[in-house]
């Protein structure tokens, strides 16, 4: 369980926490093993459980844990900080309002495609054709090489 946690989260302690949690849960008795495959269970209840998480997640946290995954061991923090930000920074100058109201409501609170396109007034089309657009852009400006 802590394996996935780890792969999930990125992070060792939080996925400690999320695997505590679990297991919490058993001792209190909001959770309660089948009888059939409890090994299976415990391992979507903990999947589940990261995913949850993830999704609870800032958009800027996101960021700065995929970046840290992808920079090598030596970059310190304060620049991975630092491009997270300037990533962010460019988002909102490089997205039309509309695109960046989409971006944010999807990975910053998480929402939905049919939430984001009811609260904007739009379809779901447009809600996936922004988030298209602006995921093009971050990719043509901050891993040119991936396309």
């Amino acid at each position: 369980m802590l394996t996935i946690a780890v792969q999930m989260l990125k992070d060792d302690e939080e996925a400690r926490d999320a695997v505590n949690d679990v297991f919490a849960k058993l001792t209190d008795g909001s959770l309660v093993l089948p009888k059939e495959n409890p090994e299976r269970y415990l391992m979507t209840t903990i999947r589940n459980l990261c995913i949850t998480r993830i999704r609870q997640m800032s958009l800027r946290e996101r960021i700065k844990r995929r970046l840290s995954l992808s920079e090598p061991s030596h970059t310190s923090m304060e620049s991975t900080q630092e491009m997270a930000k300037e990533m962010i920074d460019y988002a909102e100058k490089a997205f039309t309002k509309q695109t960046w109201a989409v971006f944010q409501l999807r990975f910053d609170e998480g929402l939905k495609y049919k939430e984001i396109a009811e609260q904007l007034r739009i379809s779901e089309v447009a809600v996936y054709k922004h988030l298209a657009e602006a995921l093009k852009k971050l990719k043509e400006k901050f891993n040119p090489t991936k396309q």
